[in-house]
């Protein structure tokens, strides 16, 4: 399972919405609406370390 970073709603991987490439890590989504955020603004929803 992976956690949606727009709505934080658990995700099963293989029957995602969606899935997002940004720095070099796979973000799976819960809705077309929640991709469509993050692909607006990856570095909103990424904390980046």
């Amino acid at each position: 399972m992976a956690t949606d970073p727009v709505c934080k709603m658990q995700v099963d991987e293989n029957n995602a919405a969606g899935k997002s490439q940004y720095g070099g890590k796979t973000y799976y989504f819960c809705s077309p609406g929640c991709k469509a955020k993050f692909d607006a603004n990856p570095s909103s929803y990424v904390k980046r370390g």
